[in-house]
């Protein structure tokens, strides 16, 4: 792992403590700002020997076309503002997607998943997926993404006759987590910083409608 990796997660430790104080002193609520930042890798250590063979990765992601877009609420500034703002400085990463959205804190089967997307000009859904967050006994996380990049003959007169097929890489997730707390999804091309916190009362309405929350979503 890289220095500006290792000096982002550093004051993770002290943010989260920061963070726990003031959500015991706020109005407690049953909604929690999901804030999400995921990045590409361009560290040719962390892929290894490594070698992903395209016919296993699955380019179906289960329960996308039912899954909610959320409603942004980029925050203006927040712990995972300032490692979007280290890690577009480094040219070692490129940062694909930093967003948040307010949702109602479901059990898994009230819980839908949201929608994940981030593309750049002439590369449409670069990033794809889906976000689930929900709470059993404890909070949960579960993670659905897909990593798209340019096959490495495209664009190549050599193959104009054959459509170039892109290389995908994915990440599949699912951990217990805590509030305020920072956590880092590790993939040897992307990686993926999340954090929940929750929202004071009054604060802000969820992304999805409490009254999708009766259906439940599968997947």
């Amino acid at each position: 792992m890289s220095r500006i990796i290792v000096l982002v997660l550093a004051f993770f430790a002290v943010a989260t403590a920061q963070a726990a104080t003031t959500d015991q002193s706020s109005t407690q609520s049953n909604n929690y700002e999901v804030e999400l930042l995921v990045f590409r890798n361009f560290l040719p250590g962390l892929v290894g020997n490594e070698q992903w063979n395209q016919d296993t990765v699955n380019p179906v992601i289960k329960g996308l076309k039912q899954a909610i877009v959320p409603v942004p609420a980029p925050p203006a500034d927040s712990v995972l503002s300032q490692a979007a703002i280290a890690l577009s400085g480094s040219p070692h990463y490129q940062l694909l997607l930093h967003d948040s959205w307010i949702e109602a804190g479901r059990t898994r089967f009230a819980s839908h998943p949201m929608r994940i997307t981030a593309s750049e000009p002439g590369d449409p859904d670069e990033l794809d997926g889906t976000v689930r967050f929900y709470i059993n006994e404890y909070m949960h996380v579960v993670l659905h993404l897909l990593l798209k990049e340019p096959a490495p003959n495209a664009g190549s007169p050599l193959f104009n006759s054959t459509p170039a097929s892109p290389v995908l890489y994915r990440l599949d997730d699912e951990r217990r987590i805590r509030l305020n707390e920072v956590n880092y999804f590790d993939h040897p091309m992307f990686g993926v910083l999340l954090r929940v916190t929750r929202v004071p009362s009054g604060a802000a309405a969820p992304s999805a409608p409490a009254a999708q929350s009766a259906g439940g979503g599968a997947g």
